[in-house]
């Protein structure tokens, strides 16, 4: 396994990790269907970043799927939610204050960038090295 590729699975197992215990804190947190829906997005982010990042090959509906798809379905899905999370703030707060342009910024430049890598991730690496996302 290549030193980049490895960083990246380490990245991705890590991240897991952390996404899937905060979901378990918004469990704990209440049960109103807005905090389990936040909970689900965020499990389901973390278990496929998690799988990604310890996984070679992942079966999905019969079929074996290399860690970088699976990677990128991920972040992908966690991009989403962030923009759905994000424009949601927007609502809430006040227009034109510090924290709605600063949530603003986040909500376009964190998902563009999250986009990207997804797409990284789903070509095996079109700008990045090949061999970061090689499955053996």
């Amino acid at each position: 396994m290549s030193r980049l590729k490895d960083i990246v699975r380490r990245g991705f197992a890590g991240g897991g990790i952390a996404t899937l215990l905060l979901a378990g804190l918004f469990v704990l947190g209440g049960p109103a269907p807005s905090t389990l829906l936040v909970a689900g997005w965020l499990a389901i982010v973390g278990l496929s970043l998690f799988l990604a990042g310890t996984r070679e090959r992942v079966p999905v509906a019969g079929r074996l799927v290399g860690w970088p798809r699976v990677g990128a379905a991920g972040i992908a899905a966690f991009a989403i939610g962030a923009v759905g999370f994000g424009l949601s703030q927007l609502y809430t707060l006040e227009v034109a204050s510090g924290t709605w342009l600063l949530t603003v910024a986040i909500t376009v430049f964190v998902p563009g960038y999250l986009a990207w890598f997804a797409l990284e991730c789903w070509a095996g690496g079109r700008r990045l090295d090949d061999e970061m996302f090689a499955v053996e």
